[in-house]
């Protein structure tokens, strides 16, 4: 799919709840105005901060992502600890002249490690800012800072008189809530702008339909869709069976490639050709995950209720906030789903925190000498691949700049004797990878 329409659709959520989040803004810049304006402007400059955080989004009260936060930033590095699609918890370690994050992982379970060395890259001037940094400290008082504070002052209006403050210690606590006839009209237009741009996105099919066979013709269909029609191509591809000897060898006359039909594979005897195109409406069947409820383009999109929550110490800083949303969406086939988003954050340590590598003397043994040492003089930015010793260390004899899945595929190249053995080893490969 040419479009990831998840991605677009959940991007288009979450900025849509930012744009709506008049609340949050509002939150920050409560009374006294200045003071808590101040706060939020400044945690988007923050350095040597951690921060925790989780994210939640549901789909009609069934969670559909989850996931946990933790950062840690630095002067000249940053590690951060996160999710990966399985739920395990891996790490990514960045410094000026290194990053380090966990890899690929062998059948057996055995962890590769993959690491970027570069001279010198960012001239010495490491520049990641976290997760909710806009801007460096030097930014503070940009005139980029002071077009989004004019921009935060047009979207929240009079929404500021619907928070309430408390103070306790020192510290003040923030809370307002915002309903669907309080999100402010630019807002809702901003909303319709991004959806009604989103639908006249093309969105292609990844799958190729089957159309018809009659064991010498495979006549098949690809789509694209924009807003509720699709654009149909209808192609014929001639084909004839694979031999045996040509199953074994994969060594045939034709030079158009093969094509899998109903699980078997077929020589192509000639290029494919269209042969009919038309439009139609577009049905649930258009799209490759059916089953899930935001790879179909959007229709309408609602605030219906957005909450939050900010603390702010006795010095100005923002410690932490949370975000509860609830979005109502209308996809092109008329179907209604209810979202609800959580977001929540906590910052310590600011100014104080140091991120460390979580693997000892990583940073020590590869260095640029290191690897150009190892690996020639051409070597100067790459990517190299390591696993670590029962106490956690590196172990040298390990590091290689093959990629380890290439490793461990290279096993199988004497294991077969057939074209069809073969496939059977790759495939089990691919399941296992």
């Amino acid at each position: 799919m040419i479009k990831n329409v998840k991605i677009r659709v959940l991007a288009l959520i979450i900025a849509s709840v930012m744009l709506g989040g008049a609340l949050m803004v509002a939150a920050i810049m409560g009374s006294p105005y200045e003071t808590l304006k101040k706060a939020a402007l400044d945690a988007l400059t923050y350095r040597n901060v951690t921060t925790e955080g989780q994210f939640t989004l549901s789909i009609n009260g069934e969670i559909y992502d989850e996931k946990n936060l933790y950062y840690i930033n630095g002067d000249n590095s940053s590690l951060d600890y996160y999710n990966d699609e399985n739920g395990s918890l891996v790490f990514n370690y960045t410094s000026n002249n290194i990053s380090i994050r966990p890899d690929y992982i062998e059948e057996n379970g055995k962890q590769w490690y993959s690491a970027h060395i570069r001279y010198d890259y960012y001239n010495n001037a490491f520049v990641s800012s976290g997760p909710f940094g806009m801007f460096n400290p030097e930014e503070r008082d940009s005139a980029g800072m002071r077009f989004m504070e004019m921009v935060v002052d047009a979207l929240v209006g009079n929404l500021k008189n619907n928070i309430t403050m408390s103070t306790n210690g020192g510290r003040r606590y923030i809370q307002g809530t915002l309903t669907e006839n309080q999100v402010p009209e630019i807002v809702k237009a901003g909303i319709d702008v991004l959806v009604e741009q989103s639908g006249n996105d093309w969105y292609y099919s990844c799958n190729e339909r089957k159309y018809d066979f009659d064991g010498y013709d495979y006549i098949y269909e690809n789509i694209r869709i924009c807003g509720k029609t699709k654009d149909v191509y209808v192609f014929k591809q001639p084909v004839r069976v694979m031999t045996d000897y040509e199953m074994e060898t994969w060594d045939f006359p034709e030079q158009w490639g093969t094509s899998s039909i109903d699980g078997k594979l077929y020589v192509n005897t000639a290029s494919n050709y269209l042969i009919n195109e038309y439009t139609a409406p577009v049905t649930l069947e258009d799209f490759d995950d059916k089953s899930d409820p935001l790879s179909i383009p959007m229709e309408s999109l609602t605030i219906n209720y957005l909450r939050g929550e900010a603390e702010i110490d006795e010095d100005g800083n923002l410690l932490s906030f949370e975000v509860n949303a609830t979005v109502t969406i209308v996809n092109i086939l008329g179907e209604t789903n209810v979202l609800e988003f959580k977001y929540n954050a906590r910052f310590s340590d600011i100014g104080t925190s140091k991120a460390v590598c979580p693997i000892p003397g990583a940073e020590q043994l590869l260095t640029p000498e290191y690897i150009t040492g190892n690996f020639g003089n051409n070597y100067h930015y790459g990517v190299i691949y390591f696993t670590l010793n029962e106490e956690g260390s590196i172990d040298a004899s390990s590091v290689t700049t093959t990629y380890p899945g290439q490793l461990e595929f290279d096993k199988y190249n004497y294991s077969y004797n057939s074209y069809m053995e073969a496939v059977e080893v790759v495939e089990d490969y691919l399941r296992n990878d």
